[in-house]
């Protein structure tokens, strides 16, 4: 089996093709990016070279573990908040002076900042808040919470998800929150103060379910 490229053999000084790996386009201009850096490829002065950027950068994630149960390579999170759109291009500038991967577009800044210490994902480590730093101005406490009309906006995707998919136990809806495909807020929005409302909406889908199918064989 061929041997993965050495970090010394990469040239950081060659600009990555902008490509998003999920939809194969490429990446619009944004104010919200991540950038995943390792230990071992970070140079020593890394945070210099980030100091002057709008950035929070998680605890070293050293416990994360595979579906499998083994221990994922340790790693830093950052998150990238600026004022006005940034390119690719001059993302990927940073993330190559610190070695780093293709860096990505942030889609929630919250979700990201969130992500930082596992906040909305219990099955994952849960890392200390307190670790996280920050450079640049970023406003760490204003982006750990979600704002009033994030959390209404989630709550009426819940509520869309629950119909769409037909959800008739509060236990599939809690399965789902927990799961990495919950968007970042879920589980919290539905254990703090929505539980009640949400079982009850829950059995209102089921008690339409069966109304409807109650018809349906009376019309047969």
């Amino acid at each position: 089996m061929a041997n993965k490229t050495d970090i010394t053999d990469i040239d950081w000084t060659i600009p990555r093709k902008n490509l998003n790996p999920k939809t194969k386009q490429p990446y619009k201009r944004g104010r919200n990016w991540r950038i995943v850096a390792y230990p071992e490829s970070l140079p020593e002065d890394w945070k210099d070279i980030i100091r002057q950027e709008p950035v929070a950068i998680s605890p070293l994630h050293d416990k994360d573990v595979n579906p499998d149960g083994e221990i994922k390579k340790a790693h830093y999170h950052l998150v990238l908040n600026y004022k006005g759109n940034k390119s690719f291009e001059q993302i990927d500038e940073i993330a190559r002076a610190l070695r780093a991967p293709v860096p990505q577009r942030a889609s929630s800044l919250t979700g990201s900042v969130r992500y930082l210490t596992h906040m909305d994902n219990p099955e994952k480590y849960q890392y200390d808040t307190a670790d996280i730093q920050v450079f640049g101005g970023f406003d760490l406490e204003n982006c750990l919470a979600l704002s009033t009309g994030d959390k209404r906006q989630a709550l009426r995707d819940m509520i869309a998800f629950i119909s769409d998919n037909d959800i008739v136990h509060l236990k599939d809806f809690t399965d789902y929150c927990l799961s990495d495909e919950a968007p970042a807020g879920w589980f919290e929005l539905l254990t703090e103060r929505n539980t009640l409302f949400i079982k009850e909406y829950i059995k209102s889908t089921w008690q339409k379910i069966q109304s409807s199918n109650a018809d349906k064989e009376r019309q047969k």
